[in-house]
């Protein structure tokens, strides 16, 4: 009788841990869907909108994640080279705290600062300091 017991609290022990096991899993691939690779050529990038500098050298993106069933993610803003090679978003993203209005007739980007909904490492930024090789002014 006793090993009989030990027999099924033996099966219901394995059964325990191959749940555990698939729960895991399944967590990473929601924590992979929120931290979604700063590619153009991710799947689930949602481009909201993009400009090209004056003199046509760099291209900002405003864009999102679509998350499934977790919805859109936050919104983000990047700033590359205008190269039909480039596609790394993630070089030339905009520090939390800031989002980019648009381009000076000088080639320099307008940023602007704004209180996100999440919480943020702050960061201070001055007019003339360079993000991806490109001057920025502060809108006021």
């Amino acid at each position: 009788m006793k090993k009989w017991i030990l027999i099924i609290i033996g099966i219901v022990l394995i059964g325990i841990v191959g749940i555990g096991i698939k729960i895991s899993s399944d967590f990473d691939k929601v924590a992979e869907a929120f931290h979604s690779e700063h590619s153009l050529q991710d799947a689930s990038l949602v481009l909201i909108s993009e400009s090209i500098s004056p003199n046509k050298k760099y291209i900002y993106y405003e864009y999102q994640f679509d998350n499934g069933g977790f919805g859109y993610s936050r919104v983000f803003w990047s700033v590359i080279e205008n190269t039909e090679n480039k596609s790394d978003l993630e070089k030339g993203l905009i520090p939390d705290g800031f989002k980019i209005v648009g381009w000076t007739n000088e080639n320099e980007l307008t940023l602007e600062k704004w209180e996100p909904y999440y919480e943020i490492n702050k960061t201070e930024l001055k007019n003339g300091t360079e993000l991806n090789g490109v001057k920025i002014t502060l809108a006021e």
